[in-house]
């Protein structure tokens, strides 16, 4: 089904501006090394925008631009680009068709993360800014196989379910919203969760969970992302 862009929707152009910005912010932040991918729905199209296959060296996610963001549709072929696009595009694809309110994906092998998710460690909200985002358990795929096909693609986008993160157990996270920014700051702020969980257990005492009220009033109180996403980006370069 083709969506009608909303109002103020990026432009193709600086969709391929942002993806570039959050492989080189994800990078920088120890998200990704060579692997992992960024991606956005073009506004009013079933065309999506992705960083290509290949990105080591000196063509790695640290100097990722963005001229070099290939078009695919939602059956994962390449439409235009003069690269390819990564195996697992799958990932993206079938969250993209599941979920319409979904504008982008982010796919990371974040280490803290995904160890969580492999011993099934709850990531609680224990930090402020980032607590929305676990208001609910985080929702796991129990399967550390590549995503190369749509059914594998289409069974992650069932255990994503509404959620706005989810597990890949063993095999890294993935992270969506209606904006690029948004999603990389997802997989940012579940780092930053799974890192204080993973402190708090070693330290053998129950950590305080920050209840839904006052989760609740975090949401009206929080500040635009707009600031973190310039403080990430800024540091990137």
């Amino acid at each position: 089904m083709t969506q009608t862009p909303s109002r103020g929707a990026a432009s193709e152009a600086e969709l391929r501006e942002l993806l570039a910005t959050a492989s080189r912010i994800l990078h920088h932040q120890g998200l990704v090394d060579y692997l992992g991918h960024a991606s956005a729905r073009i506004p009013g199209t079933e065309r999506v925008l992705i960083k290509p296959r290949h990105s080591a060296g000196v063509h790695g996610l640290h100097t990722m631009t963005a001229d070099r963001m290939v078009v695919i549709d939602l059956d994962g072929k390449l439409l235009e680009g003069r690269e390819e696009p990564p195996s697992e595009v799958f990932i993206h694809t079938e969250i993209y068709r599941a979920r319409p309110d979904v504008l982008s994906v982010v796919h990371t092998h974040q280490p803290m993360s995904t160890l969580l998710g492999i011993v099934g460690l709850p990531i609680l909200p224990l930090l402020h800014v980032a607590a929305p985002l676990v208001e609910r358990p985080v929702p796991t795929f129990p399967s550390a196989e590549l995503v190369v096909n749509q059914e594998l693609g289409r069974a992650l986008a069932r255990a994503l379910g509404d959620h706005a993160v989810c597990h890949l157990q063993g095999h890294g996270i993935v992270s969506v919203a209606g904006t690029v920014q948004d999603a990389t700051l997802g997989a940012i702020h579940l780092e930053r969760l799974a890192e204080i969980n993973y402190r708090a257990a070693q330290l053998g005492r129950p950590p305080r969970v920050i209840p839904p009220e006052e989760i609740a009033a975090l949401k009206r109180h929080l500040a635009s992302p707009a600031g973190r996403w310039a403080y990430y980006a800024d540091l990137a370069g």
